[in-house]
């Protein structure tokens, strides 16, 4: 039966796609095609044309190209049924195919050849028309292997196959001036400060390769995650922009060398432009970069008003030219007083060295690292104002070495509270912590290039370590810290915080998620205890009963071993001694990512790792949306916990 394979891999209990009982008649005829777009594991396009009453299909990883030289892999996967020519939706994590899917194109198609070798058809979609053949070549033992390609003879009406994206381009090299150029017609763009950036996006895939001052490209950096989406965004074709990348991970898109399968560089710019704005590019971390025809000097005004660096003029009707050109000028805006001077910051609180980059990935700098404690001071600091504060600092930048720091005493302006605390097995008996009261307090820290912010699940009282070595430390809030092992992500972590929030909720407790910032995330329970102890027994008892309940997705030992494909459950961070990375601290990454709080629905609505990596450049959207989404633990009057052991008395 052509769909028992079909069924044979679905359970239509768990899945909303079609899963008709029998097959239909075997109709003869049928013509029509979709291809759909499948964030999957991998995100890939499913071709599928109608055959004998039922759907042929194709897995192609970057989708069908554009011209005549590039040759896709396609993976024949089992017949569908033609219901799923129009599926579109979420199939769940776990069963197979897991992913949202959506139509991306769809129309009718003739067939020119078919054969269990070679397959020729023409598309007539309403993105996708033209003739292309699948050829089948099993390579590596795997019989389901096919090569896809656009056929260089195309039929009448059809668009001419594209041209394939070239690899060694260079950009174009503004020439300095001291004014903006009169006599001509020029279009004029801020600069916003940011890296160069040679922008590659082919089959789905973004690739961002910072420039030189000659204009040529160097070796890939990491892409943030919330630009991410916009290789999907901008399909299987394949793209060159030149763009410049911020240091809060915004993209500003300025000119476009190719796209639609053609090399568009000898057309004026005027053209170029008008393709630019055709690009899905607004997003909230990418758009088109604005422009100003023949801006004068108030452009200069304005951009000098908002601290930018200065402004591009293009001369109307140029190509793209690659290297230097006297078709671009650059123009300084003569800014001053816009970021920090070399010594000054903040209040009673000074700023060395504001341009030092301390992220190279991004270019963010200790000013920009200033600016994101600044932003996120609202919500922050009332979780941070009476713990003692470790620091981990980056001196050199994330590239370079880093350590933890306690003991503040020594270079501790007078203001800045400090507490003595004890610290068990440490250098020595106490050590003068940091207590981040205000923006000062940020400030002094972001001045240190301690980009990591780590403090205790309890808090200092009014005199507590002002006077000798405090010691009452009772906790006000329970901490889980999800570690996913090797061959986990923060995906897998989720799932394991669902169970968690069920099992809490069962007695009565809210929960509260961040990320950590790094691979994992952290739950918070705000609590009212007496002796220390009891919150890390109580953390201890709920990791043992979910690794008890789920012993193939959840550990609760710390053994290394023991964590491959599971998610570490971290009790032991309710340690009084330990520390947590605190909420809205930035991680010493290779980008520049923020310990997010989160809401539920955005836990239960992860699919991929980079659904929640979040960068400073998120954090002020996102405050402005949630507001601070863990207030709650410190608005709530603490739960009382239920008595040890009673986690494992509970019916499984």
């Amino acid at each position: 039966m052509p769909l028992d394979e079909y069924r044979r891999k679905r359970d239509p209990r768990r899945t909303p796609e079609p899963v008709p009982e029998r097959d239909g008649p075997a109709a003869s005829g049928g013509d029509r095609f979709v291809i759909q777009e499948h964030h999957a594991t991998a995100l890939h396009w499913d071709l599928r044309l109608e055959r004998d009453g039922v759907l042929a299909s194709w897995a192609v990883p970057k989708g069908l190209p554009e011209d005549s030289a590039t040759v896709r892999m396609a993976v024949r996967t089992e017949d569908h049924p033609l219901e799923y020519l129009d599926f579109a939706g979420d199939i769940p994590r776990g069963e197979y195919g897991g992913g949202t899917m959506s139509v991306w194109d769809t129309g009718r198609y003739e067939t020119e050849k078919w054969s269990d070798r070679e397959i020729a058809f023409v598309l007539h979609g309403e993105r996708t028309r033209g003739r292309y053949v699948l050829l089948h070549r099993s390579t590596g033992g795997r019989p389901d292997g096919w090569l896809l390609r656009r056929t260089r003879e195309q039929p009448a009406g059809a668009a001419p196959p594209g041209e394939p994206l070239p690899h060694d381009v260079v950009l174009a090299v503004p020439r300095t001036a001291p004014a903006l150029p009169a006599g001509e017609a020029w279009t004029v763009r801020p600069v916003f400060g940011g890296r160069r950036v040679l922008v590659r996006a082919d089959g789905g895939r973004l690739v961002l390769r910072p420039v030189d001052e000659r204009g040529r490209p160097g070796d890939p950096v990491e892409t943030p995650g919330a630009l991410r989406a916009l290789g999907p965004a901008l399909g299987p074709g394949g793209h060159l922009l030149d763009a410049e990348l911020t240091a809060r991970g915004q993209l500003w898109v300025t000119d476009v060398l190719h796209t639609g399968g053609h090399d568009v560089r000898e057309l004026p710019a005027e053209r170029r432009r008008a393709l630019l704005e055709d690009l899905p590019l607004d997003g909230p971390h990418r758009r088109a970069a604005p422009v100003y025809p023949n801006a004068g000097p108030r452009l200069l005004d304005a951009v000098r008003e908002q601290g930018l660096p200065g402004v591009v003029a293009v001369r109307a009707g140029s190509p793209y030219p690659g290297g230097d050109t006297e078709d671009w000028v650059q123009v300084g805006a003569g800014a001053t007083g816009s970021r920090p001077g070399p010594r000054e910051g903040y209040g009673r609180a000074s700023l060395s060295n504001p341009d030092k980059v301390l992220y190279p990935a991004t270019g963010t700098t200790k000013a920009d690292v200033l600016g994101h404690y600044l932003a996120v001071a609202g919500a922050m600091l009332p979780h941070v104002d009476t713990r003692p504060a470790t620091l981990k600092r980056w001196p050199d930048g994330v590239e370079g070495p880093s350590f933890f720091e306690k003991n503040v005493a020594r270079h501790a302006p007078p203001w800045l509270r400090t507490a003595r605390v004890g610290t068990p097995g440490g250098r020595s008996e106490s050590a003068d912590f940091a207590v981040l009261t205000d923006t000062e307090g940020l400030a002094w820290a972001a001045n240190l290039a301690a980009l990591e912010l780590h403090v205790p699940q309890w808090r200092l009282g009014p005199r507590d370590g002002r006077r000798g070595v405090h010691a009452d430390r009772v906790p006000d809030r329970v901490v889980f810290d999800l570690d996913p092992g090797e061959g986990t992500t923060v995906v897998d972590c989720c799932r394991v915080a669902l169970w968690l929030r069920e099992l809490l909720d069962g007695h009565g407790l809210a929960a509260y998620p961040t990320t950590s910032g790094g691979k994992g995330m952290q739950l918070y329970v705000p609590v009212r205890v007496t002796r220390p102890e009891r919150t890390s027994g109580f953390a201890r008892e709920v990791a043992e009963r979910l690794a008890q309940e789920h012993p193939r997705e959840v550990v609760a030992v710390m053994t290394r071993a023991r964590r491959r494909g599971k998610v570490f459950v971290d009790w032991s961070q309710n340690n009084t001694a330990k520390t947590t990375i605190a909420p809205y601290s930035l991680r010493g990454r290779e980008l520049p990512t923020v310990a997010t709080p989160l809401t539920w629905d955005e836990v239960e609505g992860c699919r991929e790792r980079e659904d929640l990596v979040f960068t400073l450049d998120d954090l002020p959207a996102r405050l402005d949306a949630h507001g601070d989404l863990m207030r709650p633990l410190i608005d709530t009057e603490g739960f009382r916990l239920p008595r040890g052991g009673t986690i494992f008395r509970l019916p499984g």
